[in-house]
């Protein structure tokens, strides 16, 4: 009779990575006064916003390098497509009746 055991493994767990930040106590309270609102952590919070920002922020990388690379009528046809989804974001969640689909 065998009485070894096979170690079970247990599946790893894939984290985020982690960053850590140093913030002004303004910024600080703004955060805290949003998370309790939402009755999320300040963690939570920062990590919601950062990847709903994740495509603006490569979009201002975007512009920022065709600005340095002296493209600027790129760097301009960048800026109005950011421009325009703003624009259209604001309209579409202030007004989400006009955007409604008909049946």
């Amino acid at each position: 009779m065998d009485t070894t055991r096979k170690a079970v493994k247990k599946p790893k767990v894939k984290r985020s990575p982690r960053v850590a930040l140093t913030i002004p106590p303004d910024a600080l309270a703004a955060l805290r006064d949003l998370a309790n609102a939402t009755k999320k952590p300040v963690s939570s919070v920062i990590a919601e916003f950062l990847v709903e920002m994740a495509p603006q922020f490569h979009d201002i990388a975007k512009l920022v390098r065709l600005t340095q690379a002296g493209r600027t009528s790129a760097a301009k046809k960048v800026l109005r497509h950011m421009i325009g989804n703003a624009a259209a974001e604001i309209a579409t969640s202030s007004q989400p009746e006009l955007f409604k689909t008909k049946p």
